[in-house]
């Protein structure tokens, strides 16, 4: 009686030609390890770049600035608890880098909390500055209420007159350098700074003197 034998299965395992082939490629491409090692290297690199392009740059820390601390009227006199020093990334021009240039120093107009300190926002030490091909002149105006009206940087008319009622122009362009402080009082008059030509100067001045001069809005 004749037995009968089953057939061997097929064996899942590599044959040996197959293991020497194999082997054979990863020792050229370096093996394994080092190609794993490259391809995490590689992700990393590029989840690296992702983040990078999410992440909004940093700004610079820009320039220390002096910042007003409270709104301040014209003519007020700075002090230490006025002022802030702060970092802007883009000062404007003449911005006061330290509190200790503006420490008792004049306003030359009205200031909001938060605004920039520029040099052109002090009355300078030595007078108002009245610019190019003009002097500055104080008078007294006839009417005091008038003063209220006026701010720097206005263009008026400088009018002188006289006794009789008549009235002749002095300055056709006069430019307002100074008003007097809010708290002074209507009955006192004070004066007012005006820049005008310096050959108008000295009449103008006469004229406040001994008559009577009043301002025109041009």
């Amino acid at each position: 009686m004749t037995t009968r034998t089953d057939r061997p299965g097929r064996s899942l395992q590599p044959r040996w030609p197959d293991r020497i082939r194999q082997r054979w490629s990863d020792r050229r491409r370096g093996g394994r390890l080092p190609r794993n090692l490259r391809r995490g290297a590689a992700a990393a690199l590029a989840l690296t770049a992702a983040l990078l392009l999410l992440v909004p740059p940093r700004p610079a820390d820009g320039v220390r600035v002096v910042v007003l601390a409270r709104d301040l009227p014209i003519g007020a006199v700075l002090a230490e608890p006025d002022l802030v020093s702060t970092a802007v990334l883009d000062p404007p021009d003449g911005a006061l880098t330290g509190p200790a240039l503006a420490v008792g120093r004049t306003l030359a107009g009205a200031t909001r909390r938060g605004e920039v300190l520029t040099d052109v926002r002090l009355v300078d030490p030595v007078g108002p500055q009245p610019g190019p091909d003009r002097v500055a002149v104080p008078i007294q105006l006839a009417d005091a209420t008038v003063t209220e009206l006026l701010r720097p940087g206005m263009h008026v008319a400088v009018v002188a007159v006289a006794d009789d009622g008549s009235a002749a122009i002095l300055v056709p362009d006069a430019v307002v350098l100074l008003t007097p402080p809010s708290d002074v009082r209507r009955d006192q008059a004070p004066p007012v700074v005006l820049a005008v030509p310096p050959d108008s100067a000295d009449r103008v001045v006469a004229a406040a003197l001994t008559g009577t001069v009043a301002l025109r809005f041009t």
